[in-house]
């Protein structure tokens, strides 16, 4: 078993461990995708309870507090391929998947659903945090696509 100090260099075998610490590029997306998914649907039932969505607005287009279905599913599958695949398949699913946070989040600042008037305070802020939480799947697809790319190379 192979141990570093400050003083002593790795081996191959340290390198090898390191590559598969969990602060892997699959392991982040996967778990920020998750949560995005929980943010979304929680996010719907938000909007239901408050009357601000009915049942079949609240992830469809004229959402207030999520994702539209399509574009949920889009970013699960998206994420299954750029955890699945390796090297370029896996890079271009990644940047799909970073393109598609990116639509949605510019989507929620001009399709007139931010800021609502029909929303509290709290509603709101909630729909900055479907925001952020989107920002970061999207900023970890990139991440994914560098990661995919340079193993890829290898």
């Amino acid at each position: 078993m192979s141990t570093t100090a400050p003083d002593r260099r790795a081996d191959a075998s340290t390198g090898r461990a390191l590559r598969v610490i969990p602060h892997s590029t699959t392991g982040s997306l996967r778990l920020a995708m998750g949560v995005l998914l929980v943010t979304d649907v929680v996010g719907g039932l938000l909007a239901v309870r408050a009357g601000v969505n009915t049942w079949g607005q609240a992830w469809g287009p004229e959402a207030l507090l999520a994702a539209p279905v399509p574009m949920i599913l889009v970013q699960l599958l998206l994420v299954w391929l750029a955890t699945r695949r390796a090297g370029r398949g896996a890079a271009v699913a990644a940047g799909l998947l970073a393109t598609a946070c990116l639509v949605s989040v510019v989507s929620g600042f001009f399709d007139g659903g931010l800021g609502n008037a029909e929303l509290s305070a709290g509603l709101a802020a909630y729909q900055y945090f479907l925001l952020a939480v989107t920002t970061v799947v999207g900023a970890l697809g990139v991440r994914r696509a560098v990661a995919a790319l340079r193993d890829g190379t290898r």
